[in-house]
């Protein structure tokens, strides 16, 4: 990302402040793009609660958010993308402008003194301010789904025949829920890669990977990919590890090996209730581990 390193900012910092803005004039202002991890503690918090989580912070950090106008002024605060209720990211991303400016290096040490401990703040990067929005150029992601689970209750033979099926199928019918409104979509084509990751056995854990377009309208999420499998009862964690975006050239060389999937592609009626395809049965084995019940708690540790 054309972005501006720590070290240029405090030269810009050292050289002296812009003149201050009249007033008139607009504030001198800053955009900053922060990445940062959410963690396992924080993952079953929603994305207005997030949203308020990183608002409080930079409160508390006293660290000069610049708010819109208007009779219901919001902050100048924007996300590439949130996660869904349940899921936590390595590598998140939140663009946020401040008036008057701060440097990078000190907006890093008070969110870091400020932030809960399951929200690790990685970086600060300075972006032109009306560079275009992380939302406006994203592509894909990839996730780790991590399923808490003995090599006997769900073996990994049968978890790779279960992803081979799904690999081989051409319509995978899924329905969302927007603004009140269902629709029906084909989850298929927006899943690019799904394989078996590995597993752990003295963590009891499986790994599955997966790589999905995220393009408006036109997204792959792991949780429907989970329930496809028949897999969605299982205690689970959802892990984004990677973004990408189109105008990264680093990200844009992984993604030329797909097909850009258009929503009218994949957009599909409503099924009825008795016509829609039923996922593939949950398999259930006895345990000489831990219980089922002890390893869903592992989600709230």
């Amino acid at each position: 990302m054309n972005v501006q390193t720590v070290d240029e900012a405090n030269a810009v910092d050292e050289a002296g402040p812009e003149p201050a803005a009249t007033a008139d004039a607009e504030p001198v202002r800053l955009r900053l793009r922060l990445t940062y991890a959410k963690g396992e503690g924080v993952k079953f918090i929603s994305h207005q609660d997030e949203f308020r989580l990183w608002e409080r912070a930079l409160r508390r950090a006293q660290l000069p958010l610049l708010y819109k106008r208007g009779f219901n002024p919001q902050p100048h605060m924007q996300f590439a993308a949130p996660l869904g209720v349940g899921f936590t990211g390595e590598a998140e991303y939140l663009d946020i402008v401040l008036a008057p400016p701060v440097a990078p290096h000190e907006v890093v040490a008070r969110l870091r003194a400020k932030l809960p401990p399951d929200v690790a703040l990685h970086s600060a990067e300075i972006l032109p301010l009306h560079a275009p929005s992380l939302a406006s150029t994203l592509i894909g992601a990839d996730y780790t789904i991590i399923l808490y689970a003995t090599d006997i209750e769900l073996a990994q033979p049968e978890l790779a025949a279960r992803i081979d099926e799904f690999l081989a199928r051409t319509e995978i019918h899924m329905e969302r829920q927007r603004k009140k409104e269902r629709y029906g979509y084909n989850l298929r084509p927006v899943v690019f890669e799904l394989r078996v990751a590995g597993y752990d056995p003295a963590a009891e854990e499986h790994y599955i990977f997966v790589r999905v377009q995220q393009r408006k309208g036109a997204t792959g999420r792991p949780d429907e990919v989970l329930k496809a499998l028949g897999l969605d009862a299982w205690p689970r964690t959802l892990r984004r590890d990677r973004l990408y975006f189109e105008h990264v050239a680093e990200d844009a060389a992984v993604f030329a090996a797909y097909p850009v999937i258009e929503q009218a592609e994949i957009a599909r009626p409503l099924l009825p209730v008795s016509a829609q395809p039923a996922a593939p049965a949950p398999t259930h084995h006895a345990s000489e581990g831990r219980s089922i019940s002890e390893r869903a708690a592992d989600e709230f540790v």
